[in-house]
Parts: structure tokens; sequence; C-alpha cells
């Protein structure tokens, strides 16, 4: 099973500030370009990606 990692380019974690279904963890960023990274079970769509100013960055398989 894939794990999707998309970055926070606006804000960081925050009640109401990304979506909730299919999440599973916030990461620190390591890099400036973001605020947080968060991880999810499933592809989000372009318009949550939208709404919630958020970047794709890739995939990891799940352990």
């Amino acid at each position: 099973m894939k794990k999707y990692v998309y970055g926070m380019r606006l804000r960081g974690f925050s009640l109401g500030c990304q979506p909730m279904d299919g999440f599973i963890e916030r990461r620190d960023s390591l890099t400036e370009n973001f605020y947080d990274v968060i991880v999810y079970s499933r592809l989000l769509t372009e318009k949550e990606l939208k709404d919630y100013d958020l970047t794709f960055i890739g995939m990891e398989e799940m352990q």
C-alpha cells in the first residue's frame, strides 16, 4: 500500500487547515519550502490541493 506525501505551503498543521479523510501523520518539513509535511493513505483531489494550498511531494511504500 502507498502513502501520499504533501507539503503545506501557506500554513502549518492545525484544526481545519488540511483535509482529514485518509490522514496518517504530520512531519516536520526538512526544507524552507513548507511549514509542515502531511501524509495520507489516498491521493488528494485537485480541489483539496487548491483549497488547502498543498503541494504533492511524492509517494512512499507503507511499512
